[in-house]
């Protein structure tokens, strides 16, 4: 929740009373107003009385600002000024229903700022002490103040409602920016600032603002905001991002105009943001969307891709069978011939066997049983055959039948092989196995079989 209000009756109400000017804040359609008794009280507690009544029914939040001259690390004679006027402004504050009543700590003058310090925290000690037994409602508030050589700085601000419980800070960024030299030209400047009173937890932040003259570090006077170069839309967008609560009052010389001015500036903000987030939200559907359907293209394509591979594989596996049917059809088919083939053949062989001489032979070459008219192929020649003896011991030689090659017979792996030269891993065999012979293929070359192979 965001509250706007002028620091006191605003300048165009007519009537210039409290009661008044609350009214004419309603009707200005703004939400909270700051009393003022900066130069004097002049109040009495049934008109406070009544300030209330009023201030209930038009629904207007209100806070007062305590008399300028207060001093709580003076000597006795300030101290004790200043608790008078703070303690009567607390007075007229509770009757008029009031949250918070702002003060201005106090200077150093001749001490040191921790001097400054120990008393003022001693002294507001006292002070919150004296509101919670009179049972007063409205608490402290401790401003910020804009000049250097005046306790009130952000931080010891911070620091004092930090070490006494109940009392609040009151965040005038005028003052911060004057105080830090222009320093809150961006969001995250704004930013910093909440981010240094986030220990205290603060529900509901009271805010004053305005344009602001400054030179070195120091407040000179205020301005309108469209004067200043503290611009007030930064400070709305923080507001926002953060969801913090606050009322805000407007100090400038033109109160209630710039009042309704940043209420405009701060709908004008939220109208943006909330616009930009929808957008964004917009946007990031339509990603998302985006993203869901390219997923769904993509796992379309991949199963489009894994259904023609699968059909490619099973187009692949029923050739593979089909080959292998055909082959396993063909070699049945061959075997099938081949046993005829054999079959016919035994036949013819066993006929032949019985109708022809003794020493018939079935020739590879001529595919049939042949007589001893063909015996002198080379394979059915008896080699000559040179191996070792009782009396000495010769190599095993044979030669081929034109006599122009020699062999000699060597072992390798338990197994025999002719060769014209030795090789390696070979070695010499003198002598033919009892169960072996020799004999010629059919290219003329020796060879070592079982003896009655055919």
């Amino acid at each position: 929740m965001i509250q706007f209000g002028p620091a006191g009756i605003p300048l165009s109400c007519k009537g210039r009373t409290v009661r008044d000017g609350i009214i004419y804040t309603r009707n200005l359609e703004l939400d909270a107003m700051e009393v003022q008794f900066v130069r004097g009280i002049r109040m009495t507690e049934e008109e406070a009385a009544k300030v209330r009544e009023t201030a209930e029914e038009a629904g207007v939040e209100l806070h007062v600002k305590a008399p300028y001259y207060i001093n709580l690390a003076g000597d006795e004679k300030n101290i004790e000024m200043s608790f008078a006027k703070i303690v009567a402004t607390g007075r007229l504050a509770h009757e008029m229903g009031a949250q918070t009543v702002v003060i201005h700590p106090g200077f150093y003058g001749d001490l040191s700022k921790e001097e400054a310090t120990t008393r003022i925290v001693q002294n507001v000690r006292g002070l919150r002490n004296l509101f919670v037994r009179e049972g007063w409602k409205p608490r402290l508030g401790i401003e910020v103040m804009g000049k250097r050589n005046v306790f009130g700085s952000l931080d010891e601000v911070l620091d004092l409602c930090s070490r006494v419980k109940g009392i609040v800070p009151v965040l005038d960024f005028a003052h911060i920016h004057a105080r830090g030299n222009g320093i809150l030209q961006e969001p995250d400047q704004f930013q910093a600032v909440f981010d240094r009173a986030a220990s205290m937890k603060i529900d509901h932040f009271l805010i004053h603002f305005t344009g602001i003259h400054y030179e070195n570090g120091n407040a000179r006077y205020r301005l309108p905001i469209k004067k200043g170069d503290l611009k007030f839309e930064p400070l709305c967008e923080v507001l926002l991002d953060n969801n913090i609560s606050a009322t805000i009052i407007s100090t400038s010389p033109i109160l209630e105009h710039d009042a309704m001015y940043m209420n405009i500036v701060f709908d004008r903000v939220k109208e943006r943001r909330e616009a930009r987030i929808a957008r964004e939200l917009r946007e990031a559907q339509e990603a998302e969307e985006k993203r869901k359907r390219e997923e769904e293209r993509r796992r379309q394509a991949e199963e489009e891709k894994r259904q023609k591979e699968e059909e490619a594989r099973l187009a692949a596996e029923e050739e593979r069978k089909r080959k292998e049917e055909e082959a396993r059809l063909a070699a049945e088919e061959a075997k099938k011939l081949k046993e005829q083939r054999c079959e016919a053949l035994t036949k013819n062989g066993e006929q032949c066997k019985k109708n022809s001489r003794p020493n018939s032979k079935y020739c590879i070459q001529h595919k049939g049983w042949r007589g001893p008219t063909i015996w002198d192929l080379p394979e059915n020649q008896t080699p000559d055959v040179v191996q070792s003896d009782d009396s000495g011991r010769r190599q095993v030689v044979v030669a081929d039948p034109t006599g122009e090659n020699e062999y000699r017979l060597y072992k390798k792996n338990n197994r025999f092989y002719f060769m014209k030269e030795k090789k390696d891993g070979f070695s010499i065999v003198f002598k033919v196995p009892d169960d072996k012979e020799v004999a010629y293929n059919k290219n003329g070359i020796p060879i070592l079989r079982t003896r009655n192979e055919e």
